[in-house]
């Protein structure tokens, strides 16, 4: 099997070296990124997205939505995977569009996907993954895991949260530089 990080940030990394772990063979497309970044980790940098996709049987996405990324991952790029592949997204959710895959399930080009973020969250009752997710007949049905987008959660992640919040007050109040700044 094989793993496909679409970007190489922090956690894209962490997903690629874990499916490294595993056994997997993992590649990763990131025009963005540096040279040798692929050496270091032990992985292997595509150049073409169009090359990156037709390799993809396991494609997760951890990129940030931006106007280029925006459904990145669409019904035509779906399309280029192989068949029986599987689509993760942990992102954002209008890097992928949505709306394609229950009919990539039902074509068989997807065997699954996971989804721990959607565009519009909840999701309206009669969204196409919803409306799949909940009809046994559906193709899609037990096909698509559909996870609150809430990886955070847990005694670790909140303590953490709490520790590195007082950590960059402290940073602020004391005129040390900021980390992590997002504005």
């Amino acid at each position: 099997m094989t793993g496909r990080p679409l970007a190489s940030g922090r956690i894209g990394t962490a997903a690629a070296l874990r499916a490294k772990a595993l056994g997997m063979d993992v590649i990763f497309y990131d025009p963005y990124k540096p040279d040798g970044y692929d050496k270091a980790l032990g992985v292997r940098r595509i150049e073409s997205f169009d090359e990156f996709l037709a390799q993809a049987y396991v494609l997760s996405c951890h990129c940030p939505l931006t106007p280029e990324t925006h459904h990145i991952m669409s019904a035509a790029t779906i399309e280029k995977m192989p068949r029986g592949s599987y689509l993760i997204n942990t992102a954002r959710g209008n890097i992928v569009d949505v709306t394609a895959i229950p009919a990539a399930i039902a074509s068989g080009r997807l065997s699954g996907a996971g989804l721990d973020v959607l565009p519009h969250e909840p999701p309206p009752a009669d969204h196409p993954l919803i409306v799949a997710w909940r009809n046994p007949k559906h193709p899609a049905y037990n096909r698509v895991i559909l996870n609150a987008h809430n990886a955070f959660y847990s005694v670790e992640g909140l303590r953490d949260m709490r520790v590195k919040g007082a950590q960059a007050c402290l940073r602020a109040l004391t005129n040390q530089p900021l980390r992590n700044v997002v504005n």
